[in-house]
């Protein structure tokens, strides 16, 4: 960790785009020194950055939700504390910390079509985690990326990894599989360049394997609803949702 991370209000722009990612592998780090790790780099997180509180609405069910994903891709590991955290800024963001703690924000709440495209990038978040992509070293040609403190590790092939898994955890938990490839393609409509063409190789890889475009099932709960209308209650600027 490195850097200082600017002054926050609800209505700046922490990230340059959307993203779903992960802040991957460490200093020689197994699988056992993953938890110690993200927990450190939470705590980095909660200090610097405007979370909502343990009580938000908003926040437990993101909590309950991801939990859900959770424990039905490992009926074993029910007992197993999953942290979500929700960061009050506008971008449509997501990432994973190690240690089973996930943070995504108001704005990706905000701009999903429905909650499973939520579900979905939960579900990828997840995935991470399942996958031990926190077990190791990030990997050489991953590219870093700087947001104050905390730096992002982002490798393709990883990321890739994690949205094959993430289908298969949304089937498990009900939702629907196609859910993926919508909210990559939700995320590349706002994209830069740069981040929409890594977008669509995910898209693309997702389509090769036969885990591309389904026709839209997806599904929003009242819990859903009742966050999305108290995130845009709170905003004195309008957002544009992805259809």
């Amino acid at each position: 960790m490195e850097g200082t991370l600017p002054g926050l209000v609800l209505t700046a722009g922490l990230f340059s785009g959307g993203f779903i990612g992960d802040l991957l592998g460490g200093n020689g780090t197994d699988c056992r020194q993953s938890d110690a790790r993200g927990a450190r780099t939470m705590q980095t997180i909660v200090e610097e950055w405007p979370l909502r509180y343990a009580a938000d609405p908003v926040r437990r069910y993101v909590r309950d939700l991801g939990t859900t994903l959770a424990q039905a891709a490992d009926p074993s590991g029910a007992g197993l504390e999953w942290r979500f955290f929700v960061v009050r800024n506008l971008e449509p963001t997501a990432f994973a910390v190690g240690g089973r703690r996930f943070v995504i924000s108001d704005g990706l709440i905000a701009y999903v079509r429905n909650e499973s495209d939520l579900a979905a990038v939960l579900a990828h978040e997840i995935a991470h985690e399942r996958l031990g992509h926190f077990c190791g070293d990030a990997q050489p040609g991953s590219a870093r990326v700087h947001y104050g403190s905390i730096v992002q590790h982002f490798d393709l092939e990883m990321e890739k990894a994690a949205d094959l898994e993430a289908v298969g955890l949304l089937a498990m938990a009900g939702f629907d599989p196609g859910s993926m490839y919508q909210v990559l393609r939700c995320l590349a409509e706002r994209s830069d360049a740069s981040s929409s063409n890594q977008l669509y190789q995910r898209m693309r890889a997702l389509e090769v394997l036969g885990s591309g475009a389904s026709a839209p099932n997806g599904r929003s709960s009242a819990e859903f609803q009742a966050s999305r209308r108290s995130i845009l209650e709170d905003l004195d600027t309008p957002i544009r949702s992805c259809r």
